[in-house]
Formats: C-alpha cells, structure tokens, sequence
C-alpha cells in the first residue's frame, strides 16, 4: 500500500495506532483464525474483537473470506508492507546522460606551442609541430594528440530538463605528458576549468613508451607515446578530484550550471616549479590502452513536485 501524508489516509494511521491491533495483525498474518477463536486467544471480549477488526477493514488493512468450512468469515491480511511518501524527497531519484567526445571534437585552442601534433589511427596529421594542424578538418578524426604548451576546450550540450538540478558531473579521460619521442618519467603539471572557472590542477608523471599500448596501432613508432593513464575527474557536492583525491573545494554548487545551455571542460598545460612545461598527450578510442574517447557523465536530479 502507497500512503502519504495527506487526511485521505487518517484510518490507515489510526487503524495502526493501537498495541492490540497490532497484535491481532500478526496473529492473522500467520494463521486462519475466526472471531471467536481471536477473542479467546487474545482474552479480549467478542465485541472489542469486532470492533478492531472493523477498523483494520476499514483502513483496507484485512479482508474477510470464508473459513474452510464456507460459513465463517475469517479476517487475513490485505497488504504486505506501507510505504508512506512524504511531501518533500530527501535523496531525489538521480539520473544520467553520458556523452562520448572524441578527442579531435574540440571547439578552442589558445597558445598551442610544439612539439605538437595530431594522428588518426592510420596516419600524422601533417605537418607536425605547426599549431595550424590543430585547424584541419582532418582533426576530427584524431585520435591522439599532443602539445607542450597551451590549451584545449571542450564543449557537451546542457541537456537536463528545465525542472532539473545538476548534482554531479564525471569526466574520464587518458591523458600523458607531452615530451619529444617519449620519456616515463617526464613530468607536468594540468590544470582544468568548467565553465571557465578553474576546478583543480593535476601532475601527470609521464610521458610512456616503456610497452605498446593496447590498442595503439601496429604503424605508430615504438618510441613515441604509446598509452597514458586513465583519470577519472569528479565534480561533486563537496569538491573536486581525480581518481578520488580531492584537488580543489570547488563544488558542484559553486558553478551555477542551471544559468547555462551548455558544459565546457578545458584543459592547459601549467609551469612546474621550475618555470618548465611538461606538455599534454590526449588518447583517443583506437590509441593507447583504454577504448574509449573522452567519456563525460552528468548525473542530476528532477523537481518533479515543484518544491524548492
């Protein structure tokens, strides 16, 4: 039975409001017992027996049916379990839309210097470390790519209802340092923003060619980058972090996504200590060693009842 708060359900909440009914509702619950024979059990006149079991009917609690012997009624249950909704949800049902970005999608570049590049899963985008090759069509279908220095956006549409609420958001994306050929211990320091404002920063700590990767084509050199780390970036009600260590108090609730149609994630290459750049490789579906390109999640919440 679904009940809620409103007076409609006032017989079900009295019905229950009463040790003896409750005792009556579990001896019922277990066994074909008339009246009569819960009136001696119960060592309760008949009458006040009746009168109980009227009010649980009324609150569609018990039924009556006929006994074995088709001439006595004998009450049983009706339900098995209440459930009571109240005005206003606590925990909100979440839901999802997840979008899959390739990586050469990007809609902003600034400041790109070399070595820099893009590569299909079949070929260099030419010419490498000219930041002009960020801007070929060809782009579209990269799937890594590198710079030293600069920055790169991207954009997913707002596409949660007018009555939603964001409540988190997920970026998962393989990502290495940038040096010339390849070098796993090279390190670089990456900052992100949502929606221009900055969220964290993060090192990645190489640039890896040690193995193959597994799914980084057969034609691409064994001396270049061959596969990065996954990094799971999460924007959340408390802060920000990546592979669940925080990186910054920015919340989700701090960014007043709601004024916005649409969600940009970007990404520079930041100074290290001592004023070097260690540069940003970004893997695609068919590069490095997980099949997938840059996967966003956002999770949000419906108002369905109106209620602030």
């Amino acid at each position: 039975m679904d009940i809620d708060t409103s007076i409609n359900y006032l017989p079900v909440y009295q019905a229950l409001d009463s040790p003896v009914r409750l005792e009556m509702i579990d001896i019922i619950s277990h066994e074909k017992i008339t009246a009569t024979q819960l009136a001696k059990r119960m060592n309760i006149s008949k009458a006040a027996i009746s009168k109980n079991l009227h009010i649980l009917e009324n609150a569609n609690i018990i039924k009556f049916q006929k006994g074995t012997d088709n001439r006595q009624n004998v009450p049983c249950v009706n339900i098995d379990k209440i459930s009571i909704n109240f005005p206003q949800q606590i925990f909100p049902d979440y839901y999802k839309k997840s979008y899959d970005i390739p990586i050469g999608n990007y809609f902003a570049i600034e400041d790109i210097g070399p070595s820099c590049g893009l590569a299909t899963n079949t070929e260099v985008i030419t010419p490498m470390d000219d930041m002009n090759v960020f801007f070929s069509t060809h782009r579209f279908q990269a799937q890594i790519l590198w710079f030293t220095q600069g920055s790169i956006e991207y954009i997913i549409p707002n596409e949660i209802p007018e009555n939603g609420k964001i409540e988190l958001l997920e970026f998962d994306i393989e990502l290495a340092s940038e040096f010339p050929m390849s070098n796993n211990s090279w390190h670089s320091k990456i900052g992100f923003w949502l929606n221009d404002t900055f969220i964290g920063a993060t090192e990645l700590p190489g640039n890896y060619s040690d193995v193959r990767g597994r799914y980084t084509p057969d034609w691409w050199p064994k001396k270049f980058s061959q596969y990065g780390l996954l990094n799971h970036i999460r924007i959340g009600e408390l802060d920000t972090s990546i592979d669940s260590v925080s990186i910054s108090n920015v919340s989700i609730n701090d960014l007043a996504l709601h004024k916005t149609r649409r969600l940009t994630l970007k990404m520079a290459v930041l100074p290290m200590d001592n004023d070097t750049y260690g540069g940003l490789t970004l893997f695609g579906s068919d590069f490095g060693n997980h099949p997938q390109n840059i996967k966003a999640t956002v999770f949000y919440s419906q108002n369905d009842h109106g209620l602030d």
